[in-house]
């Protein structure tokens, strides 16, 4: 195990490196506004595409054109549900794959996240109350079973 002065250097070392890293990549004030423009672009031009991708795939593989959730005479509930969740999916896988390009674009644009996407620190206080919550619920989990156990063999003893 180190001693005292090289865990002192090593943490002094991890402060030097991380001024560094914040004094290369400062922060403009255009840099919000950049991201939420990069950011809700890319993420509407994705569900335009994977929207019409989707409903073009369903004519070709269908050969009936997409479901209207409106028209019950013609249009079978299972189609429709089926649809909805194609499409939901495809939206959805396109823009979490799209944000994350435009994330990864900014940081190399930028040399950082954005501060929207930039993970908050835990606090010394927020670590012992998830730790005090964690407890009680082991607790209250080790008690209900306790009690079911108590429960399961008052309910066979006489058997």
């Amino acid at each position: 195990m180190g001693s005292k002065d090289s865990k002192k250097a090593t943490k002094a070392v991890g402060r030097a490196k991380a001024k560094a890293e914040a004094a290369a990549a400062p922060r403009t004030p255009l840099g919000a506004p950049v991201w939420k423009i990069l950011s809700v672009g890319s993420t509407l031009l994705a569900t335009k595409i994977a929207t019409d991708a989707t409903q073009k795939g369903w004519k070709l593989v269908t050969g009936r054109n997409v479901p209207v959730k409106g028209d019950y005479e013609r249009e079978r509930t299972r189609d429709v549900v089926l649809f909805t969740a194609i499409s939901s999916m495809a939206v959805a896988t396109a823009r979490v794959a799209v944000e994350r390009g435009a994330a990864t674009y900014y940081r190399r644009s930028a040399g950082h996240l954005p501060k929207a996407l930039e993970d908050d620190q835990v606090t010394a206080t927020e670590k012992k109350a998830a730790e005090k919550l964690a407890r009680a619920r082991a607790k209250s989990a080790y008690k209900a079973e306790k009690a079911t156990r108590r429960a399961i063999y008052r309910a066979t003893k006489g058997r």
